[in-house]
């Protein structure tokens, strides 16, 4: 039994890619939001475990970002100029099949889009967690309006200026192998390597199967290097001031390594009652490097 099926919704006139897993018990879901560069389906195997952890009562929904995955949204990288691009995408999302009882979830980007959500619908959620999300100081502070983020000077002195991990990130994305001949060219390629170089099998298997398509008989990445750069670029001025005012209960657990979860910015929201922190041991990437682990505390989390 296929338990994850894949279907289509349309927002903003474009057609977008999600999965579903439908359990029997109505009224209960689960929103998650995946990471830059990623695609819904990496964390196929994450989903499963939590299913099983949770006695099968919530459903789960899981979008493929614009730009990202199997979605057909437009994603011309000039006209991305901040992430209220995917702000807005994720609310009509979660607009579409919120029920009466609703928790949202994401993981690094992914996890402050969460956080917008459960900001915007304080009275629809009943909790969020935030996987290491992507939050610098400038997130809550730094303010630009009178710029044009698309102008490349400007992403240039902002690298320049602002060395963080979205700096290295960037310069990263630009240079990604993008095309292959196959699949299989692809896990090859990426075993033991870079972000993936602990993640088991199914995890990279699930990341390339949801994140490729097929052109002139290649195999090419379906986030496009200049797309994912682009994200990363416009995290300078990703404005969520919001973040510091969410009431609903929120659990983040961050990285010991690597983390993009900035200390000043964790100090500044333990203001807020609501949250919970906890350093998790491993990289970034431990949603996939430590699924039992992650999916236990999540689990124990939305079940208390």
């Amino acid at each position: 039994m296929q338990l994850i099926k894949r279907k289509e919704v349309n927002i903003s006139k474009d057609t977008f890619s999600y999965l579903h897993l439908e359990n029997e018990i109505k009224g209960k879901n689960i929103f998650f939001f995946h990471a830059t560069g990623f695609n819904a389906e990496t964390y196929s195997p994450f989903f499963l475990k939590l299913d099983e952890l949770l006695a099968h009562e919530y459903s789960i929904y899981a979008l493929d970002q614009r730009g990202h995955g199997l979605s057909r949204a437009s994603a011309i990288p000039s006209d991305l100029t901040s992430w209220r691009t995917y702000f807005s995408d994720a609310k009509e999302f979660v607009d579409r099949f919120k029920t009466s009882e609703n928790i949202v979830m994401g993981h690094s980007m992914g996890a402050v889009v969460a956080s917008k959500i459960s900001f915007d619908f304080e009275n629809s959620i009943k909790k969020s967690i935030l996987i290491d999300p992507v939050l610098q100081p400038q997130s809550l502070s730094f303010q630009l309006p009178f710029f044009n983020i698309s102008n490349k000077l400007f992403i240039r002195l902002m690298s320049y200026l602002k060395k963080n991990r979205a700096t290295e990130m960037i310069n990263n994305a630009k240079k990604r192998r993008s095309i292959f001949t196959d699949k299989d060219d692809i896990f090859n390629h990426y075993t033991g390597r870079g972000a993936f170089k602990n993640w088991p099998e199914d995890f990279l298997r699930a990341y390339i199967n949801g994140g490729t398509k097929v052109i002139n008989n290649q195999t090419n990445l379906s986030c496009v290097p200049e797309w994912e750069a682009k994200t990363f670029a416009v995290s300078y001025v990703a404005r969520t001031k919001f973040i510091s005012k969410i009431k609903k209960s929120t659990y983040v657990p961050y990285a010991s390594e690597g983390s993009t979860f900035s200390l000043d910015v964790r100090e500044r929201l333990k203001r807020n009652p609501n949250y919970i922190f906890e350093e998790i041991n491993g990289s970034h990437f431990f949603p996939m490097e430590k699924k039992d682990l992650i999916c236990e505390k999540i689990s124990t989390f939305i079940s208390s």
